[in-house]
Order: C-alpha cells, then structure tokens, then sequence
C-alpha cells in the first residue's frame, strides 16, 4: 500500500483517538417487552375495563386479546370466569399481593403456559449488554442439560495480610427469558426462574437463539446463544483434513496506528503484590500502538477477525507466519504493538499490566470496527462484529483472556504458551481470575517452555471452564511463537539428564509453526465458521496417541457422568470413597516439576498423584455403586480421563511409560471386563522429527493428555457386562523394577461421556 494512504490512515485515527471514545459497535437491540398481570386490554392500568375485556373474550364477543397471558389471573393456563371473578375483587377491593406475578410492575412471566402475549403492552428496558454464549453441546439419546450464568458480574475480592476487601460485588439474576421473536430448537426448554435449559430432542447442525436474563436493578444482559447438536452416532464428526495447507485467498498488508492513553492510578485500585512503593511519575502516559492488519482479499462478505497481542520482549509485526496463515483461510488478523503494558512499567506502574493490554486490545477493536464503517476504508463493511476473537503469546496471550472478561461480546480465545494473569508478577492475592471467562479456549504450550513455567499451563486449564482444547507441542518452546526472535528458547543442547532435558527446545521453529497453524485454523473453523467436523480434532481421540503433541479436553458435552475430579479426595462424585493397594503415595493435590514460582499461595491442581512401587503389582479402587445402587450409564459412549508422567525438580525426567496397566469395568452381577490400558496410550518412543545433536529424543509424556476408552471395547470383551449396574472400576498397574526413577502419575477428571 502507498505511503500516502498510510499517512491518511494514521491521521485518521489519530483523529478518531482524540475525539471521546467510543463504545463497540454492536448492534442495538430492540427492549425486552413484558406485561402487567390484569393490565388486559394494556393501557397500564387495572381498572374495570379489563375484567369487562375479558368477559367479552370468554362468551365470544371480544376479538381476541392482544396479551391473553396478563388474562390469566389464576396461571392454569386458561382463560376461564374464575379469572374475571378474581380480577374483579382487586379491582374493587384494591388489595395489593392479590395478583401474581408479573405484578405490581411491567416484567416477564416467571411461570409461563400456553398462552401467548402477541402485542407485550409494557418494556422491561433496554438491554444494557450483549454476551455471546456457547451451550453445551446436545447429543442424540442422551438428556441435555445446562446452566445459564447466574451472575452478571461475579464477585471479586482481595486480601493482602489482615485486611480483606470487595472490587466488585456480583449482581445475580433475577429471571431469564426467550427474545421476543425467538424460538428455542427441538424440544428444548427453559427454566425463566433458574436458567435452566433441558431437552431430550435437538435436530443435528448449529442452533442459534437469543435469550435475556434480567437483574433486580433492571439491568438486562442479552444472550446470543449458540448449540451444536450431533447425531448419537456422531457422523458429522470426520477426520479433519490436512489443516496445513494455505487457503484460498492471497493477503493484503495494512499498516498503521492509533493513539492509546494508560492511565496510572495511584494507590492502585486494590493491594498487589511486588509494587513499587513510589507512586508514578505523572498520572497517564500516552504512546502510538502499531497495527499490522493481515486482509484475505475477495472476501464475499464480513469475515471474523482475530485481534492478537505479543509478548513481552517480542515484535508485534513477528507472528505473519500464523497470522498470515489465517489470513488466507478468510480470517481477518490484527497484530497490535504495546510494549509499555510489559516491559518498563514495573518501575513506575504498579496497576494493572494484563488490564492495561486489555485495554489496547479493546481500543483496537474499537479502531477497526470503526474502519469497517468508513467507505474509504479497505476494510470497509468486511468485519462480523460477532466473531471478533481474542489472541496472543505469552503475556500477550493473558491480556486475551482478560479482553474476553472485560469484552463480554467475545465467541473464543487464542492463547499461545499463555501467562497465568492471577499469578504472575505484578498481580495480587484476589479471586478475580479463579475462574477464566465462560467461552471456548484453545491454549497452546510448549514442553521445553523456560519462560511459562508449566505450572501456568495447568493451573489454567484447572480453571477453564468453557470448552477447552489444551495443546503441548513436544519439544517446542517459547520463542518459537515468532518468526525470527529467540527469545525464550533454550540455547543448549538436548540430553537425557536433568535439569537440560527440561529446557532445550529439541525440534525446529517450522515444525512448532506448523503444529500452531494446524490447531489454530481447526479452532476458528470451529467457532468462527461453524465447521462442527472440528470436533472430531478439538475433542475427540484424533491426537489420542501422538508422538507430536499432547491434547488435553474438556467438551461441552451435555450428558457427562463425572466419576470424579479429585476435588473431595477420598471421596469420589458418586459419594463412595476410593482407594488403594501397594501405592507409595496416594493423595489428591498438585504436582509440579518446577519449583513453585511466586507469589503465594498457588491455585491447587487437584488431580490424583500415584507413585507406583519400584517392582510388583499396585491398584487403584474406584466404586461406581453398590448392588442396591448401581450407576447407570444411558447413552454414554466413552470412558475418558486424563493422565500425565509427574517428575521431581532436580532429578531425572520419567522417560515414557514404565509400567504395564488394565482397567476393569464390573458389575453388580459381578459380571467384568478388562482392558489393557497402554492399547490406548500412545506408545514409548522417539519424537519423530528431533533436532539435536543426540540422535534420539526420547518422549517424555509429563504433560496431561487425553485417554478416551469407547465402552464397546468392554462389551467386545465381555457382551454380558451390564452398563445400567455398574458398580466399580478397577486399575492394576504392574512395575518390573527396571525404571531409575520414581514412577509418578498424575491422573484427572475420569468421567463417562
């Protein structure tokens, strides 16, 4: 592009900066309309009139009523002379509690029937925000449940010491409701009282559907709400094609940049750990933040966009090896340059590093949305204001996550070897990121990672709670994100002594590339593109027993019967208390091969950690019932859990599985069948593309992967075995004496799905 539309391009937004800011464009929505119980013929007012309206609708005179469920007094779903008797003793007695809800002012039926309200008389107001929301998945055959947020804003505390105090303080609902116009799928219901959504039939494909919920200070959030449902065989799930190869488009190049203000607040909002104790120099500080806006050329229509942030010590313009990527496949990519949030502010600027590059990412939304609405603008009319992604590296890849919490309108998240923004420096002891936004989340770490020590990684993926795809890329590291910066990589050489095998990176920067792209495109084919085939990658046994990465999941998936998450270690989900023989140690918490970074105290990883003896026969006793209480399993397809090798700091990494391992699933009639475990693990080896000087780079498996058993195979094993009276799963795990090490394992979220 000419140098003379550059320089149009920063005074134009250079302009745009100095006027107030703006709000995000989206979309305005139209009020939520309710009505007023007896207000019948909608004037407002509950006179005479309206028993005499009603009266004429029930002996046949009326014309039909405009709202029938403000008529129905007495909520049995008709429209009956009880109800006119009632309303005529409020009418002429005035009693205040005599009617039900929505009474005594303009709401939403928190009891609906049948009946309809065509022409709501009253507003329930405007919706002062919109959220975008992925439900749980649906499939055939089993019972599909879940749960809309009951909060607005979830409440966040701080302590430092003795004193303690709140941020904010949550803002729970009060009821939900379906936007006038919308229908849900299937049979698919909703509970306006509690927010619960429930069905037994849902047609395959995506659904997508509004919903509102309605806080006691009138606030109104609007859902846009999307579910995918499959088939009970799950044939939509393919494998995915070969996900490495450029798209369609060729890609255009925009550079400019816009102005951003920090503001520094001094005290800072709430204590924070590691502040310098001088106050800062001037209350704001005001820099041009860079963008690089990758643009697939003859795009049909508004593309998604994904807005990504460096890390520190990296360049914004240094990641076009994935970006651009992207780019070809229809992705609109944003890089934004912001190196005051990370790299000198710890002199000066003790509030807010991962807020403050939130910020710039919000503030380039703003700038590119706008561009969209300008006609001059090469990206005009091209931006879906719906699927605006947030990504990034490192402390970049933090400062997503906080965007996604501050930006409710926000449908994924994509975080390369992502920071712990609740733990890392500069950040205090509050509860603001003990659970990470409720929106799909690919992460994507690096095992030879020196800079996010792998502690992060997991205390993260402990607190995702949307769905999630959690990728380690055996052998990469941290500064293989870019292009061409070093930074955070080893520069040593691999061996298979501690502490280098930890920290050499031992394959090279194209391949970790290529591994990113892969996971990347699968994810916004996903959730930008609606390709639910993806699945197949992000969820499913595809990965299962790479020799490349390490894939551990957490789907949406409605119909999931937990076994246990070690969360009441030695009590199971179901109530019953599991146990062992012969384990040296047995015992739910975290196990790291770091030492722990500062500050304290750490967020818990509560997975189950087992050391295995040096030589014999160990087991782990799970009940799933008793004979008078079997579990029964429905529909479910899959036992699925997640394991890891654990090691200790300062000593030899385990190398590869050393045990040999079957699980037995029995019933109440005792009938049982076993499974040899490592059928399903991928197998000890080498990594198939290692570059070092040693000629072989044995792989380690201490990151948490996947392991999905199909219950067929048990049934394979022995067709008898009844799975409507389960009633324990058995693990023997048998040792030969040969390993130099202790044999850890950390095992996590066992469930049947």
């Amino acid at each position: 592009m000419g140098t003379w539309i550059r320089i149009f391009w920063l005074v134009t937004i250079l302009l745009g900066a100095w006027i107030a800011e703006s709000p995000t464009c989206v979309a305005q929505m139209a009020p939520i309309q309710g009505f007023l119980r007896g207000d019948i013929n909608g004037d407002q007012f509950i006179d005479l009139s309206d028993p005499v309206l009603l009266l004429e609708e029930i002996f046949g005179s009326g014309t039909g009523l405009p709202c029938e469920a403000s008529a129905d007094i007495n909520i049995d779903g008709s429209l009956q002379l009880d109800d006119v008797i009632t309303l005529l003793g409020f009418v002429f007695t005035g009693s205040p509690n005599a009617l039900p809800a929505p009474f005594p002012n303009c709401d939403f039926d928190l009891n609906p029937t049948v009946l309809t309200c065509m022409e709501p008389p009253c507003s329930l107001g405007e919706v002062t925000e919109t959220r975008q929301l992925t439900l749980s998945t649906f499939r055939e055959s089993l019972p599909y449940l879940d749960q809309l947020p009951q909060f607005r804003h979830p409440e966040i505390r701080w302590e430092t010491g003795n004193s303690t105090g709140v941020i904010s303080e949550s803002v729970t609902y009060s009821g939900y409701g379906i936007v006038p116009g919308d229908n849900l799928p299937g049979d698919l219901s909703l509970d306006t009282r509690w927010g619960t959504l429930s069905a037994t039939n849902i047609p395959p494909g995506i659904h997508e559907f509004n919903l509102f919920a309605k806080a006691p200070n009138a606030e109104l959030v609007f859902y846009k709400c999307r579910l995918a449902a499959f088939e009970d065989s799950e044939s939509q799930i393919q494998p995915a094609p070969n996900l490495n190869i450029p798209g369609p488009h060729s890609v255009s190049v925009l550079e400019t940049f816009f102005e951003f203000t920090h503001h520094l607040p001094w005290p800072p909002p709430y204590p924070l750990w590691g502040c310098n104790a001088s106050p800062p120099l001037s209350s704001q500080i005001t820099d041009l933040k860079p963008l690089r806006i990758l643009i697939p050329e003859g795009l049909s229509g508004p593309a998604p966009i994904l807005i990504f942030h460096h890390g520190t010590g990296f360049n914004w313009d240094d990641y076009d090896s994935l970006l651009g990527f992207l780019a070809t496949h229809g992705v609109i990519c944003v890089s934004v340059g912001n190196t005051v949030s990370f790299e000198v502010y710890t002199d000066w600027y003790c509030w807010g590093g991962h807020d403050a590059a939130a910020g710039v990412l919000l503030k380039t939304r703003e700038v590119v949305e706008a561009m969209s609405q300008d006609s001059t603008s090469p990206l005009f009319d091209l931006i879906d204001v719906h699927r605006v992604f947030y990504g990034g590296h490192s402390r970049g890849a933090s400062a997503a996550v906080t965007a996604a919490e501050l930006e409710p309108n926000t449908p994924g998240l994509i975080l390369l070897q992502p920071t712990d923004a609740k733990q890392d420096s500069w950040i205090g002891n509050t509860t603001r990121w003990q659970t990470l936004p409720d929106v799909p989340i690919l992460s994507i770490t690096a095992e030879q990672d020196t800079d996010v020590i792998y502690p992060y990684a997991e205390r993260l993926l402990e607190r995702m709670v949307g769905a999630t795809t959690a990728v380690c890329i055996y052998g990469g590291c941290h500064g293989y994100s870019s292009n061409s910066s070093s930074l955070g990589g080893g520069t040593c050489t691999w061996i298979p002594q501690s502490p280098a095998v930890d920290s050499c990176p031992y394959i090279s920067r194209s391949l970790q590339h290529d591994l990113t792209r892969k996971w990347m495109l699968a994810f916004l084919n996903r959730y930008a593109f609606d390709d639910i085939s993806m699945e197949g990658l992000l969820y499913g046994t595809e990965s299962q027993r790479s020799q490349y990465e390490s894939v551990a999941t957490k789907r949406n998936l409605s119909g999931v019967f937990e076994i246990d998450d070690f969360d009441q270690f030695p009590i199971n989900s179901q109530g019953f208390e599991i146990s062992h023989t012969n384990m040296i140690l047995f015992d739910s918490g975290p196990c790291y091969d770091w030492p722990f970074p500062l500050p304290q105290p750490i967020p818990e990883i509560t997975n189950l950690i087992c050391i295995l003896p040096p030589q014999g026969d160990s087991s782990i006793n799970m009940p799933l019932g008793f004979i008078f209480a079997p579990m029964s399993l429905g529909s479910q397809k899959n036992l699925k859990f997640r394991i890891k090798n654990h090691d200790v700091h300062g000593g030899l990494d385990n190398i590869g599985w050393h045990f040999t391992a079957t699980l037995s699933l029995r019933d109440s009639s005792a009938q049982t069948a076993t499974l040899n475990l490592m059928n399903y693990l991928p197998e000890n080896g080498n990594h198939p593309q290692s570059i070092s000087v040693s000629p072989v780079v044995p792989l380690k498996y201490q990151r948490f992967l996947d392991v999905t058993i199909p219950l067929e195979d048990f049934l394979n094993v022995n067709p008898n075995l009844n799975f409507n009276s389960l009633g324990m799963l058995d693990w023997v795990f048998t040792t030969d004496g040969t390993a130099p090490f202790d044999i850890r394992l950390g095992i996590d979220d066992l469930r049947i799905e």
